[in-house]
């Protein structure tokens, strides 16, 4: 490990703990698990960029600014969302978790949705399928894909855009039950 990466390295192990506190402070409706998933992915970008803390006067100041950057990133893809973690404590069951039980009429329409939703996505070009699927299936981010696939992130979004319209088009016509 070279010298600016194991440095880095020491400063997150120190700082870890103030990095959940300072997530905890600014998003106070989050459960412990998206906390540390949030400190991680952080740190894993601060470590995976570790060049970087030779260009960058304040490094703490720098992690958490990333902190911030990512916090508004969580705010921005979830809305009015109650922790587990509260929802317990507030005396609420788990059973709001569970999905009713399947009756045969609804396991043939998954099955029947199913089946339309391969046969739509197949008509897509491969470019739009792929896309597609990494962010609605896979869940992932749009910038993650365009730095693991080298493209633009904005002809990402409208292979997005132009799949989701595709689709939208092809299954107007399904009844859900």
């Amino acid at each position: 490990m070279s010298g600016n990466t194991s440095r880095l390295a020491e400063a997150v192990a120190r700082e870890r703990a103030r990095f959940a506190d300072f997530v905890r402070r600014r998003l106070r409706r989050i459960s412990a698990m998206d906390v540390e998933d949030i400190v991680a992915d952080v740190t894993y970008g601060l470590l995976r960029r570790a060049n970087v803390s030779g260009e960058v006067e304040n490094l703490l100041a720098y992690a958490y600014r990333a902190l911030e950057n990512r916090i508004i990133d969580f705010r921005r893809g979830t809305r009015d969302t109650v922790a587990l973690d509260e929802a317990e404590q507030q005396g609420a069951t788990a059973g709001f978790l569970q999905s009713p039980s399947p009756t045969p009429e609804s396991d043939v329409a998954r099955l029947e949705l199913r089946e339309r939703l391969l046969w739509a996505l197949g008509s897509l070009s491969a470019a739009e399928r792929a896309v597609w699927i990494a962010t609605e299936i896979e869940g992932r981010s749009f910038r993650e894909l365009a730095e693991d696939w080298e493209e633009p992130l904005g002809t990402l979004l409208s292979r997005k855009s132009r799949a989701t319209a595709r689709l939208r088009q092809l299954l107007k016509d399904h009844n859900p039950l």
